[in-house]
């Protein structure tokens, strides 16, 4: 408030006539900076001084650093193009080798010039020199191995090995696909291979208690058409592996693996309609297995009458492939 007083009054002053009241109003509105009244002392001056010297101190040192960032910039980057990292150290070291500068490729050309074409003698890379040497060292251990020690097998034993090795991979789908066999997947096979081998297994087996030609003793007479359980290849895989044990016919399917079982069971339908030599009273009931053949003969011979079809299986009135 008393700023802005001043200045009107000197305003007011200054509006007068009078030369007098004209220079107190200017003397009143000339004010002193602090800069004007400290050069007005000693003290003021040497303060000012000592300030002006503070100020030129700390901008050479701001220019100093500049100064020393700006080198120190160059400096790392001539380092930086100077030194490389470690994957380019492992690329000379193994791979490459340490090539020559540009301009320096001449030191390395030789006196070979084939129509203006000249050589260069860089060297082995060393790559192909490690390559080299392990080779050699293999060498110096494989063929005393190889040739005089048998330590390492020639081109006729792996080929004899491999051969096992596929005769034993072979048994062993062999022996996966008889275990796969069962009661459902069983299938009737009248080759003559079948019926011997089945043969062969029930002469072994069976014919203790069915008879040679399978004409029945202890167990029932397997050539006529009365059967106690089903005269089908199912029905008769499934009596050999489970066995009636009420009856006192053991169960194979521990003792004989699902081929065998198919196969005695291929027998066992082949010996339906033979002669036996002492032939068993009949068991179970009349269930007579007519085959395809037979059945397509009596379609031929008689079409009108009522059959099943020529690939059917007859068992007493059901109808069962």
């Amino acid at each position: 408030m008393k700023a802005q007083l001043k200045y009107l009054l000197a305003t007011a002053m200054l509006s007068l006539p009078f030369t007098g009241m004209s220079q107190e109003a200017d003397a009143v509105i000339v004010e002193k900076s602090w800069f004007t009244t400290m050069l007005q002392t000693e003290q003021g001056q040497l303060l000012l001084a000592i300030g002006g010297f503070m100020i030129v101190l700390i901008i050479l040192l701001l220019i100093m650093v500049v100064l020393l960032a700006r080198t120190a910039n160059l400096v790392t980057g001539t380092e930086k193009k100077a030194s490389i990292s470690w994957t380019q150290k492992l690329k000379q070291k193994w791979i490459t080798g340490k090539l020559k500068p540009v301009g320096q490729e001449k030191d390395m050309l030789l006196d070979h010039n084939y129509d203006g074409i000249q050589e260069m003698d860089y060297g082995m890379p060393p790559w192909l020199r490690y390559v080299f040497i392990g080779s050699f060292i293999f060498a110096v251990f494989y063929v005393p191995a190889y040739m005089v020690f048998d330590v390492i097998p020639d081109q006729d034993t792996e080929l004899a090995d491999q051969y096992q090795r596929a005769a034993l991979l072979a048994e062993a789908r062999a022996k996966a696909g008889i275990m796969s066999i069962t009661a459902e997947t069983a299938q009737y096979n009248s080759e003559a291979e079948a019926i011997t081998a089945g043969n062969v297994i029930y002469q072994k087996n069976c014919a203790v208690c069915h008879a040679a030609d399978g004409g029945g003793g202890v167990g029932p007479n397997l050539t006529d058409d009365y059967w106690i359980h089903g005269n089908d290849m199912k029905g008769l895989f499934t009596t050999v592996s489970e066995g009636v044990p009420t009856k006192g016919m053991i169960p194979w399917k521990g003792k004989l693996n699902p081929k065998d079982i198919e196969n005695v069971s291929n027998y066992i339908i082949s010996l339906v309609g033979t002669t036996s030599a002492a032939p068993k009273e009949p068991q179970g009931e009349l269930r007579k297995r007519i085959m395809a053949d037979e059945r397509i003969k009596e379609a031929v011979e008689n079409p009108d009458a009522d059959n099943p079809g020529p690939i059917d299986v007859l068992l007493d009135d059901e109808v069962t492939q």
